[in-house]
Formats: structure tokens, sequence, C-alpha cells
């Protein structure tokens, strides 16, 4: 009974710390879209484009559930596509690790 009480008080943790997680944005706000295009080096992005912002999720949760947050984030602040550039560390004693992307919007030319 010991051991079900802590399995479920541990699970219980991991549930309300990603639940918590977010994704943080600094740049330009837009008209937010509806649907976001997702790549992972600059090459592959075949149309004219600009930079609008940087996006950063933290790292303590899923792969998938990070790159879902980091596109819901993209799509708020009215970007086109994200360029998901990988993982970085935060430094210091207790270096946490965090994606990032960059928001991107496409030109009309």
């Amino acid at each position: 009974m010991k051991i079900l009480k802590i399995n479920f008080l541990s699970y219980l943790s991991i549930v309300v710390l990603s639940s918590c997680a977010t994704a943080s944005y600094i740049g330009d706000k837009l008209v937010p879209t509806n649907s976001v295009d997702v790549y992972y080096s600059p090459k592959d992005v075949k149309k004219t484009y600009k930079v609008i912002g940087h996006i950063s999720s933290v790292k303590g949760i899923r792969d998938e559930q990070a790159k879902q947050m980091i596109i819901a984030k993209a799509k708020t602040v009215g970007a086109d596509a994200v360029i998901i550039s990988g993982i970085d560390y935060t430094g210091g004693e207790d270096s946490s690790p965090y994606s990032n992307a960059e928001a991107i919007k496409y030109s009309n030319e």
C-alpha cells in the first residue's frame, strides 16, 4: 500500500509539473494564424521569409509535447512557420534544457 501511495504521488507530481510548462516568446506579435509549418533547418524553407521572433519551451517534458507547445505559441503570435533549431541549456549548476525555435512569416514577394 505504501509503494502504491508513493507511485501515485510521483505520478501526480509529474502531471502537475508538465501541465505548468509553457513556451516563452520574444518578438513581434501579428494576427494569429490557424496553421504553422514546421522545419528543422533554415535551408529547408523554400519560401522567402522574415524571422518575427524566438520561441523557447522547457525540455523537462516529452519532445512531442515541447514541439506542440512551440506550434501553439507560433499560432498565437501570427507565425506562418517555425524553424526548430534544437536543444540548449540554461547554464550554471542546475542547468536545464530547453527547445529553441524561430517564428517566421512568409514574405509576399
